[in-house]
């Protein structure tokens, strides 16, 4: 998951982890309504495990966006009752962006939104290190 103040992108991996594919992004609505669509989307994929990337600085410091996701970290495992990891997700959006430029547009209906594309990266790290 790649948690932004605008939109909420998600991705997901089968089974094995051995694809990752991206999920339409959610807009930022507000987390009544984004536990909603998670609990939905949990429920009818059968998600075991949510990754969610943290935005730790550059330099590796943690500063007030980190915290902020650690919060929703928190709400997230509280409400879905399931195991939920934080990884750091430093440049995922940048990245998404440069593949994204990269993509023909058949492609980028593929993948959705920028968003969804940055959670597959966040998910596929998260994979690849475990």
């Amino acid at each position: 998951m790649d948690y932004g103040e605008k939109n909420i992108g998600l991705a997901y991996s089968d089974e094995l982890g051995l694809t990752v594919q991206p999920l339409p992004s959610l807009p930022n609505l507000g987390r009544k309504d984004f536990l909603q669509h998670l609990k939905s989307t949990v429920r009818l994929m059968d998600i075991k495990e949510i990754v969610l990337g943290i935005p730790v600085n550059m330099d590796g410091t943690h500063g007030d966006s980190v915290i902020r996701m650690e919060r929703i970290k928190d709400a997230l495992k509280a409400a879905l009752k399931m195991p939920l990891t934080g990884v750091d997700e430093r440049l995922s959006t940048v990245e998404a962006l440069e593949f994204w430029r990269d993509l023909g547009s058949r492609q980028q209906k593929k993948y959705r939104t920028v968003d969804s594309l940055a959670a597959a990266l966040i998910l596929e790290r998260y994979l690849e290190e475990h």
